[in-house]
């Protein structure tokens, strides 16, 4: 599935509060070091490889270091491991952030949501 109709998925649904949101798009090598404005807020990670949606996450304080925790920690099951991310040139993550972080009670149904939609190759235990 392409960012496109990652993003299009998300705004079909989340419309009517999509202006409390900006949406980052960067590739995972990349992520580390982006100074994108609001990339430290709360959010929802999409982590994308060759088009396929390997993990969705949230974090109520700083999505963009979540995201990189799983690549560090090398999250995995028996389809897919997250080190994989960092060598590849078409990996990508695509964070749904909030522009103000004390409405952070909106991650946890834009996650559920796209998690349903998405179905990545690694499942969100929590659900």
């Amino acid at each position: 599935m392409n960012t496109e109709k990652i993003i299009e998925i998300f705004k079909s649904e989340f419309e009517f509060i999509e202006n409390k949101f900006i949406i980052i798009e960067e590739k995972i090598n990349k992520l580390n070091d982006s100074q994108k404005e609001f990339i430290y807020n709360p959010g929802v990670y999409i982590l994308i490889d060759n088009n396929l949606v390997i993990k969705v996450g949230r974090h109520f304080t700083n999505s963009r270091k979540r995201a990189l925790e799983h690549i560090k920690a090398n999250t995995k099951n028996e389809l897919f491991e997250m080190k994989n991310l960092i060598h590849s040139n078409n990996s990508k993550a695509i964070l749904i952030n909030l522009k103000d972080k004390n409405e952070f009670h909106w991650i946890a149904s834009v996650e559920i949501y796209l998690e349903q939609k998405l179905s990545p190759l690694i499942k969100t235990k929590r659900l």
